[in-house]
């Protein structure tokens, strides 16, 4: 379960991060079927903020925040028990109720109950109607819940609230392209990396798109930019090295598979790729001893690289 991490008394707006525990992620966003619902004994991580949201309650510099509603200090039912029961003080500190409500959201959501998570939200967006985060986190809800209707128009509600945010242009593209409408999609995509140049999500899944597409260029372009904002995470190659593959430019397929092999050893995804390029390039069976390990590493790895239109 993840929670904002604010000290003393918490904003509305910081409840914006508890949407990226109902999103996906690669911020690519996780969705209900690819979501394992952790244990009720699980602890529940803090998640910090993407951009800080700015405070309009009344935090007092110093203060230590104790309740696990708001610290996450706990597994899931005990943070959703102290977010109820602080629900049900009576407290008027709406900003408070509003982030005990979006908590709860978050915890119902991480054992996939989102019709509570949504419940949780129709009360936090009835207290507070105009801020627009509220409407991100139910869109979010209403979009693991595979309500595209309701997602939509939720965040087309937020985006109306607040235009410049890249995050609700990314939730209504990744809600498009749920829907297979992939150009919608992209084109909400570029306002993603338009608003936020430095994030890779947006250039990620909007690549991931162009694949399907089999604009193989535009992806590689995007995984190109996704590689110099993060030159460290061997995904990054392996993500450009498919394209690569699918270009049927094997040596620069090479050189990204060989990359993310030295910052990720015996990655799988990286192994079979490196084998299938040293099959192509030379003999048959050249590749055998990387695609074999791979597949003792993940069993699954080649149905998932053929997902990616790899033969």
């Amino acid at each position: 379960m993840h929670l904002f991490k604010r000290s003393a008394l918490v904003s509305r707006a910081a409840v914006l991060v508890g949407t990226l525990a109902v999103l996906s992620a690669s911020a690519i966003p996780l969705s209900a079927e690819d979501a394992d619902a952790p244990a009720e004994s699980a602890k529940a991580p803090i998640l910090e903020p993407v951009e800080p949201a700015t405070p309009h309650g009344k935090t007092t510099a110093g203060s230590t925040e104790v309740n696990p509603c708001f610290t996450g200090n706990g597994s899931i039912q005990e943070v959703l028990d102290a977010c109820t029961a602080f629900i049900n003080s009576g407290s008027t500190d709406t900003d408070r109720v509003v982030a005990a409500h979006g908590n709860r959201a978050i915890g119902l959501s991480a054992t996939r109950d989102y019709a509570g998570a949504v419940a949780e939200m129709d009360e936090a967006v009835r207290l507070d109607p105009k801020e627009p985060n509220l409407y991100f986190m139910r869109a979010a809800a209403y979009r693991a819940k595979k309500d595209f209707a309701n997602a939509t128009k939720d965040v087309d509600e937020a985006i109306r609230l607040d235009a410049v945010r890249g995050d609700f242009y990314m939730l209504r593209g990744l809600i498009s392209s749920d829907q297979g409408d992939f150009d919608s999609a992209i084109r909400d995509l570029d306002q993603k990396v338009k608003l936020d140049p430095k994030s890779t999500p947006g250039y990620s899944k909007r690549a991931d798109l162009y694949r399907q597409k089999k604009d193989y260029d535009k992806a590689s372009a995007d995984y190109s930019t996704v590689i110099k904002l993060e030159p460290d995470l061997a995904k990054n190659y392996i993500d450009r090295g498919w394209i690569y593959v699918l270009q049927n430019d094997l040596d620069r397929a090479m050189e990204d598979f060989t990359a993310a092999l030295k910052l990720q050893e015996n990655n799988a995804s990286a192994l079979v790729g490196r084998g299938l390029v040293k099959s192509r390039k030379g003999k048959a069976t050249d590749g055998s001893a990387d695609i074999a390990l791979a597949v003792k590493l993940e069993p699954g790895i080649i149905d998932e690289i053929k997902k990616l239109g790899v033969e």
